[in-house]
């Protein structure tokens, strides 16, 4: 490839990434996740399909898993608390399907991101998806925190640290389990 051509992609990708950011901007300023620098909006632009992070990438990894249909504003408060705490938290979204394959899709999105292993909540119907986790992949699974009306570890789970809250637990004792979750988990890395 000659250099004027090279050129002219490397400004094209340049336009379109700030072109990108301004379209994201509004949703972006209505978020309550910590964006600090322009590295952090840009990381929340890069990932606006699929899922959204918070907190420094050499955190220790904590999932929020969001069931089809809900709202990311309504894990934005535990996501900041949890950043603000120096945890590298993800939110992705999920799919509408059964529990089993939403808790394989979990495990292969940290597979995908290079993670060996994190901490998974669960509010709503999102519980059943973390809690399937354990299922799938036990040594990939740090702790539980599940958040729901019928918030219970499952029995073959029961090596599995797991913090069951009600469905109307709050953001902070949300963010509080699966903080003490993650400091005192048995990591491997």
């Amino acid at each position: 490839m000659n250099e004027s051509r090279r050129f002219f992609l490397l400004a094209a990708m340049t336009g379109l990434a700030g072109a990108a950011s301004l379209a994201f901007a509004p949703a972006l300023a209505d978020a309550a996740l910590p964006l600090h620098s322009a590295t952090d909006a840009l990381r929340a632009v890069a990932n606006a399909p699929g899922y959204h992070t918070a907190g420094p990438e050499d955190g220790r990894p904590i999932v929020l898993a969001r069931s089809h249909g809900q709202l990311l504003e309504q894990h934005a408060e535990a996501a900041s608390l949890l950043a603000a705490q120096g945890f590298h938290v993800l939110l992705p979204q999920l799919r509408d399907a059964a529990p089993q394959t939403l808790g394989q899709d979990l495990i292969d999105f940290i597979d995908k991101l290079h993670m060996p292993e994190a901490v998974f909540v669960g509010t709503g119907n999102a519980a059943h998806a973390a809690k399937a986790t354990t299922q799938v992949r036990r040594t990939r699974v740090i702790g539980l925190v599940l958040a729901s009306p019928d918030a219970r570890p499952a029995a073959d789970a029961a090596a599995v640290p797991t913090i069951a809250l009600p469905a109307d637990a709050t953001p902070q004792q949300i963010a509080e389990a699966a903080a003490a979750l993650a400091r005192h988990g048995k990591w491997r890395t």
